[in-house]
């Protein structure tokens, strides 16, 4: 007799629970869990403070649970141009697709709630460091029911307090969610700046103050793509603007060989320009509430 002749049950709710995180969705322990709480409607946890927690109860907003998405991504193999500027769009990608990753799950637990959005997220990027090209997305946030009012078909995510909600809703604004733009932009140095930075006879630099000014176009171009790529994501639901924008801007130097100051021979440093921008888009109060669906791009 096979001493396996099916696979154990917890192997078998592993493979499926991976097989659903494989089409973007949330492990089966955490639907679970969810489906659960979403039961016992008389305990909630939260991130809200006191005060927040208080005002939004006097507006009919009920918190129902905190919520989580996450995703640990590998970031795939990426040519660097020897000759020519351009933007590092696997790397670029991987932003984009770990970051809707987190999102979409985050939305979906929030789902899972019967929440009708989720105040408070806070969306972090880190890379790890036990193991190369990886890096986790991680969003949290405390989901909320409305009692009085609109209310949206999709839950929306954004970063806003309680308080700074219930003034949004007060002024006729709703939040539809995060709109987020990125671009890694890889900038081979100019002749000039190569000098500046490595030139003369010993290769002590240039003396003089002088502006990189390729390396600053290189910062423009970048932020240029990023904020672009925000406020199209914040049109596709109608937007009238973006609030509580939060920008990131990584600026590295990469050695490579063949500067030339030194005739081909010797080394030049590149530029590496990873901007990164975030905000909640805000749509005026009308006769439907639009919100960022994350999960669209995973299934197209």
């Amino acid at each position: 007799m096979a001493l396996f002749s099916k696979p154990p049950p917890d192997d078998e709710r592993r493979k499926r629970s991976q097989e659903q995180m494989a089409r973007g969705g949330v492990p089966l322990n955490a639907e679970e869990r969810l489906r659960e709480l979403q039961g016992r409607r008389e305990f909630f946890t939260s991130n809200l403070s006191v005060n927040e927690f208080v005002l939004a109860a006097d507006d009919g907003i009920r918190p129902l649970g905190q919520v989580m998405g996450s995703t640990v991504y590998h970031v795939g193999w990426q040519y660097t141009p020897m000759y020519q500027s351009s933007e590092l769009t696997v790397l670029s990608h991987a932003q984009y697709h770990a970051r809707l990753l987190a999102l979409s799950r985050l939305q979906q637990e929030a789902r899972l709630l019967g929440a009708h959005g989720v105040l408070g997220v806070r969306l972090e990027r880190q890379a790890q460091a036990w193991g190369d090209n990886l890096l986790e997305w991680t969003a949290r946030g405390t989901a909320i029911a409305l009692d009085k009012g609109d209310v949206p078909a999709l839950p929306f995510v954004c970063a806003l307090s309680g308080q700074e909600f219930w003034t949004l809703r007060r002024a006729g604004y709703y939040p539809a969610g995060f709109a987020f733009g990125t671009c890694v932009y890889y900038h081979v140095a100019s002749v000039l700046t190569q000098y500046a930075t490595q030139g003369g006879p010993l290769g002590q630099g240039y003396a003089a103050n002088t502006e990189l000014t390729d390396y600053t176009q290189a910062v423009y171009t970048a932020r240029h793509a990023a904020m672009s790529r925000m406020e199209d994501e914040a049109r596709r639901v109608a937007a009238e603007g973006i609030v509580g924008v939060r920008i990131e801007n990584d600026i590295r130097t990469q050695e490579v060989e063949g500067g030339s100051t030194t005739g081909g021979s010797g080394t030049r440093r590149d530029l590496i320009v990873q901007f990164t921008v975030l905000g909640t888009a805000v749509v005026p109060r009308r006769d439907r509430w639009p919100v960022l669906d994350y999960a669209l791009p995973l299934t197209g």
